[in-house]
């Protein structure tokens, strides 16, 4: 009988293909094709999953301070700690390294360039003075500068001080005299040490210095056995497109497979960009697991990786946006009389305030929170399809809270350092002063998905007034809505 042959393809050891004989007539399997990748790929794919990884210093193995002293970390000799994360051991506590940020923002304070480090460390103070080698192309040696700026982006008023995982930005100047940026950083206990850190110095300035105007960001979404996550987020990303959002960055820890596709068409069409995270440390990153330790574990490690997020968000973003625009899925900004965001800050907010606006952090917009309840009063409008939950639910809390209570904002990139969920954490300045936008102008739609917290159990009657204010847009949403649902395969 005739025989034909199949490439198997699995390279051996020496990178030759193995080649198996197989009778005529026999199923030939459909196994695609291999990625052929070359190294170049190779560092790409790793840039994108993990950007403070130096995939392509993999050879980079002379460099030194001396003999002994503060050796370059080659990429392979790094301490990872779940792909995303950099482990620095210091004498009274463990370092976990996110990413590494050159920032020349000078105007402000006359003060020079700085590279930031984002990191959580196991204990609520450090107890040791740090440094950083600083790593120049073409440099054989590191230049030594010490940590000269330690914000907590946590609160100590709010406890959590035996948490193992207390979030903080660490600043190392960068010489004038240099003229150059770093190329990479580690972060170490004493100058001489050898370090087992080495993080790429992100440094994302926009050509010509032209910033784009508003750039959303969102924090880790952890929605994996909740598909109809992804219809409501179709809906919430076309809003926030027609409000004016440049671009949308979220951050995933595990999701839905139909949010996944809704998220890669965004991502093909260039408006969403999608963080992978993992838990630092010794967190479960057991899927399900995950879930369920961050919800009875809010305080101990979800609330301080939040502000991890945010601020990787806004440090990527410094030069690419005038605005960071921090929200959540079931959230949105409303401006009440014009259409768009530019209009509220430029031809609203700053005309308003003109007094107060110059150098002013933030916008802030007050929370108000809509009733997720029209599956139980059966009042749907017509239409409007059901699956539109933020046109369909417009009946709100009568009063909205307290100044300064669950606000978002709209954060100045020129001024803002590092960022909470409801506000500016640090500044450049020595404070982050703001601005309320006056009620008739703009709040913080809130929606409630589902009735289980106390805010979102009001029912109907002198507790809850009905606010339509968002179908102003509805005769673009809908179909812009429909459309991507049905790119899908949803609709």
């Amino acid at each position: 009988m005739a025989t034909c042959t199949l490439l198997i393809l699995i390279p051996d050891r020496q990178h030759t293909w193995s080649i198996v004989q197989i009778q005529e007539g026999e199923a030939i399997l459909n196994i695609g094709e291999a990625e052929n990748l070359t190294q170049e790929d190779i560092i790409k794919k790793v840039h994108a999953l993990a950007p403070s990884i130096l995939a392509d210093h993999v050879n980079d193995t002379d460099r030194k301070l001396n003999d002994t002293c503060a050796h370059y970390v080659n990429p392979y000799d790094v301490k990872y700690n779940n792909i995303m994360w950099q482990v620095q051991k210091m004498p009274r506590e463990t370092y976990h390294l996110f990413n590494a940020y050159f920032d020349n923002r000078t105007a402000l304070t006359g003060e020079g360039s700085f590279v930031r480090i984002l990191a959580i460390i196991d204990r609520q103070e450090p107890s040791n003075k740090s440094f950083c080698q600083l790593w120049f192309a073409n440099k054989p040696e590191p230049t030594i500068s010490n940590v000269s700026q330690t914000e907590y982006l946590w609160y100590k008023e709010w406890g959590n001080d035996k948490s193992p995982y207390q979030p903080y930005l660490f600043s190392c100047a960068v010489p004038a005299s240099l003229g150059m940026v770093p190329e990479s950083i580690s972060l170490v206990a004493n100058p001489c040490d050898n370090a087992t850190n080495n993080l790429r110095v992100i440094d994302n300035r926009a050509p010509l210095g032209k910033k784009l105007i508003f750039a959303v960001c969102v924090k880790a979404m952890n929605f994996k056995h909740q598909p109809l996550v992804s219809v409501k987020l179709v809906e919430w990303i076309e809003m926030h497109k027609i409000l004016g959002a440049d671009k949308i960055f979220i951050y995933e820890l595990q999701v839905h497979p139909n949010t996944t596709r809704v998220l890669d068409y965004y991502k093909a069409q260039g408006l969403v960009e999608v963080t992978k995270l993992a838990l630092p440390g010794s967190a479960p990153n057991v899927p399900d697991l995950m879930a369920l330790y961050m919800s009875e574990r809010t305080f101990g490690i979800q609330c301080p990786l939040e502000l991890i997020q945010y601020t990787d968000c806004l440090l990527k973003n410094m030069n690419l946006f005038e605005f960071i625009v921090a929200v959540d899925v079931d959230e949105v900004i409303l401006p009440l009389k014009v259409d768009n965001w530019y209009d509220l800050i430029y031809k609203v907010a700053i005309p308003k305030h003109k007094k107060r606006t110059e150098g002013i952090a933030s916008f802030v917009a007050r929370n108000v929170h809509f009733m997720d309840d029209t599956d139980e009063y059966q009042d749907w409008t017509q239409g409007i399809p059901k699956y539109m939950h933020m046109l369909q639910n417009v009946h709100r809390n009568a009063s909205h809270m307290e100044i300064g209570d669950s606000i978002k904002c709209f954060h100045n990139t020129d001024y803002v350092l590092a960022l909470h969920n409801h506000y500016a954490r640090h500044c450049l300045g020595n404070y982050c002063p703001d601005v309320d936008f006056d009620l008739e102008d703009a709040h913080l739609q809130h929606y409630c998905l589902g009735r289980k917290k106390s805010e979102c159990q009001r029912k109907r009657g002198k507790d809850l007034v009905e606010d339509t204010s968002i179908w102003r847009f509805k005769d673009k949403l809908i179909p812009a809505t429909q459309k991507v649902l049905r790119a899908v395969g949803i609709l």
